[in-house]
């Protein structure tokens, strides 16, 4: 910003504030929200996983209620309940619920619940940050997640679902609902994305609970194998035995493999505790994990000793390893494997990875924090952001109001000068308007009057004439001419009469008194809309269409010897259509010629920016055809 510009933007700031005291204290809250945020860990780029969690099955309605439920074997005072949205390769949250409800109960049936967020806002953003829910210490078998206005299913497909990455319940400091029985009533399962399991598997998109920093150390790494069916091992000692409720395997990623995460984590394995097997992946394949902690609960455990064993080794670059950033073991969400002894079936020692590495409280990328805590934090990011969100929106309309309040007067000044300008325009266009209604009218009287009677006079002259005497070609062709040029006198008439925009129904009106006076002799039929459809076009396109249509009319009286007549004029969505078709003599259309009389149809078309249609056979008629729009 330039520096001299500071003391003005300053002045206005405390102007504005002067005007509306609300932007002061909004201001000050969105300082305080942006101090408080910058406090707050970042939320992590989420990552895919093979697990996504938890999918409902399809709704046809919104408001369709779904809920799962999951049962922690046991009854325990809740501590918090952390949801996590799932992730489908975006970057918003899929499926999440737009109100949902969470309900904690020592009944499996909920005939007795403690409720303990009741999320009823629409305005929730589709953010992948967790939602974190105190339980203030509620004890409780059952945790009800119900959904009670779903989310649309994604493409379009007028269905609704509700989707959850993953479910954690904190008690005493550990996720008690790691691999808890999971209830769902109307659930998808399509392996390996969705399943009711995935809810509690302790794998979500949010990646490990780590502070980051630039320390060197990515943990633990084997010797290096050539074969991947080889049995590698890595062991604590605890020095006496210790009461043990999880174990917790951090993969490792480390800085000189940034694009491969979860690095050396073996494809089968098994861990065990004083020799007692607590998990056993060594038949199947285990889903790499890439940057997700892979937990066990092992509650009531008791050992002093605890192996990983790995039985078919990870393959790095043509060759096979088996790493591990840190292996944590917990008693009541203390880990208590720090300062334990390391050992190993083999090693690759180097400054990044040593034994000492597995129990340094770290991961590849940084300091790892209490997932609990963590996960708090996030969440009180999403709601800052939120409020921030809101905040901001606030702001803008008191700001909104501030330079209202600064402009109303010289807004109203210059709306009292724009009104008196736009009166005095009115005026002098309605004066226009009229002194342009009275010429027409003049014009159309003159031509009436004037040229009218003389027409009129010269036909009833040649006609008296034809009576008395011997009928000369010459005679006959003025008393015609003289028809024709009154009939069209009073078309001109019309049309300078009717004004800027006519009514269609007058441009039919006009034809119809046209054609019963050049088709006197022939049985004609006129077909339009009523007066109820009514529509206006401008006075050029009246002028074009009516001296098209009397063109053609005026062809059939002198060509066409037709009997019948039939004329279709209709108009819909600014389109008009004109139809004129006689029984008469017709022509050849593949020899019509500009001699032909039809040229200034053709113009006239052009002119109206429309389509011309004329179609004939000889002995068998003629049809002409007009499509054109109008405005």
């Amino acid at each position: 910003m330039v520096p001299s510009l500071k003391p003005a933007l300053l002045i206005l700031a405390s102007f504005l504030g002067w005007l509306n005291p609300q932007l002061t204290t909004l201001d000050h809250r969105q300082h305080e929200l942006q101090t408080a945020l910058s406090k707050l860990p970042a939320l992590p780029a989420p990552q895919p996983l093979e697990h996504a969690g938890f999918h409902s099955g399809l709704a046809p309605h919104a408001d369709s209620v779904r809920w799962v439920q999951i049962d922690l074997g046991a009854e325990y005072p809740l501590d918090s309940v952390v949801v996590i949205p799932a992730m489908l390769g975006v970057v918003e949250a899929y499926g999440f619920p737009r109100r949902f409800r969470i309900d904690a109960s020592n009944d499996p049936l909920f005939a007795e619940s403690d409720t303990l967020l009741d999320h009823f806002s629409d305005n929730n953003a589709p953010s992948p940050a967790p939602w974190f829910v105190a339980g203030n210490g509620i004890k409780a078998r059952h945790i009800r997640f119900t959904a009670t206005t779903l989310a649309a299913q994604p493409h379009g497909t007028r269905r609704y679902i509700f989707c959850l990455g993953e479910l954690l319940v904190f008690s005493q400091g550990r996720n008690a609902a790691l691999h808890a029985q999971v209830l769902a009533p109307n659930s998808v399962e399509t392996l390996p994305t969705w399943s009711p399991r995935h809810l509690v598997d302790g794998a979500y998109s949010l990646g490990l609970p780590v502070h980051p920093d630039e320390t060197n150390g990515n943990g633990w790494h084997s010797g290096i194998s050539t074969n991947a069916e080889t049995t590698k091992w890595i062991q604590v000692d605890l020095g006496a035995p210790h009461a043990i409720d999880e174990i917790r395997l951090i993969p490792a990623h480390p800085r000189d493999y940034p694009e491969r995460s979860g690095f050396g984590f073996p494809r089968r394995f098994k861990v065990e505790a004083d020799g007692k097997t607590i998990f056993d992946a060594t038949t199947t394949d285990f889903p790499n994990p890439a940057d997700t902690p892979v937990a066990f609960s092992c509650p009531n455990l008791r050992c002093q000793t605890i192996r990983v064993t790995a039985t078919h080794l990870w393959e790095r670059s043509g060759d096979f390893v088996f790493a591990l950033a840190e292996l944590q073991a917990f008693d009541h969400g203390r880990n208590i494997v720090l300062n334990s002894t390391v050992t190993s079936s083999d090693d690759t020692i180097t400054a990044s990875w040593t034994r000492s590495g597995l129990i340094d409280a770290r991961s590849s990328t940084g300091a790892l924090l209490d997932e609990s805590t963590w996960l708090s934090a996030l969440s009180l990011r999403r709601q800052l952001t939120d409020e921030l969100t809101a905040l901001e929106t606030q702001r803008n309309q008191a700001l909104a109001i501030a330079y209202q309040r600064t402009t109303w007067l010289g807004g109203s000044v210059l709306g009292i000068a724009i009104l008196s300008a736009w009166l005095a325009w009115l005026r002098s266009r309605r004066s226009r308007q009229q002194e342009m209604e009275s010429l027409r009218h003049r014009i159309s009287r003159d031509l009436h009057d004037e040229i009218g009677s003389h027409l009129g006079s010269i036909r009833l002259m040649s006609e008296l004439a034809l009576r008395d005497g011997p009928a000369s070609d010459s005679m006959q062709e003025i008393h015609r001419l003289a028809g024709e040029a009154a009939e069209s006198m009073r078309g001109i008439i019309w049309l300078v009469r009717e004004g800027d925009l006519p009514p269609l129904s007058s441009l039919v009106e006009a034809m119809r008194q046209s054609a019963a006076s050049l088709l006197k002799d022939i049985d004609w039929q006129l077909d339009a809309p009523n007066g109820n459809e009514p529509a206006t076009a401008s006075l050029e396109f009246h002028r074009q269409v009516f001296l098209l249509f009397r063109e053609a009319v005026h062809n059939i009286t002198r060509h066409a010897h037709a009997a019948k007549v039939r004329i279709l004029v209709k108009w819909k969505a600014k389109h008009f259509h004109l139809r004129i078709e006689d029984d008469g003599c017709g022509f050849d259309s593949a020899a019509i010629t500009a001699g032909n009389g039809l040229a200034n149809l053709r113009h006239r078309a052009t002119v109206l920016g429309g389509a011309l249609h004329i179609t004939g056979s000889p002995g068998h008629g003629t049809c002409i055809t007009l499509e054109a729009d109008f405005s």
